[in-house]
């Protein structure tokens, strides 16, 4: 066999995993679909509790933000990815989900508060936050699977 009989046949090859590769990559196509996504809320209430009851204010508002990035990405499909800011992140919800933007922002900024700062929050501060928590979390869509 002459290699001028085989080129084609390569080249078609190539041709053939090229487009199949643009289908995978750009397209998304041949992939599997996202699971259902179980959020246990009624859990995730009680331990927030249990953190405001043993005074660990800053773990518990971390909680509660967590849950509602949960929530929000559940519902837009797409968590925040390690190079996005809480806000940017938000930013990116509330095009998406029409929330009340004043009350995201304030709750964001006792979460940034919470995580990032390192003085101590008052119980004030947390029942603050987890009120504007358990207002926010209700407008979103709750179509997601709930246990």
């Amino acid at each position: 066999m002459q290699i001028g009989s085989v080129l084609p046949f390569v080249a078609l090859a190539g041709a053939v995993i090229v487009v199949l590769l643009y289908l995978y990559y750009v397209k998304g196509m041949f992939r599997v679909a996202p699971r259902a996504v179980k959020l246990d809320l009624a859990g995730k209430m009680r331990n927030i509790k249990k953190l405001m009851d043993a005074g660990k204010y800053a773990a518990a508002i971390t909680l509660a933000y967590r849950t509602f990035e949960q929530m929000c990405g559940a519902r837009i499909g797409s968590e925040r990815t390690n190079s996005e800011t809480a806000r940017e992140y938000i930013e990116r919800v509330l095009k998406v989900i029409p929330l009340d933007p004043v009350a995201v922002d304030a709750f964001t900024s006792v979460y940034e508060e919470a995580r990032f700062s390192g003085h101590e929050i008052t119980r004030e501060q947390c029942e603050y936050a987890i009120r504007v928590f358990t207002d926010l979390y209700p407008k979103v869509d709750l179509s997601i699977a709930t246990e």
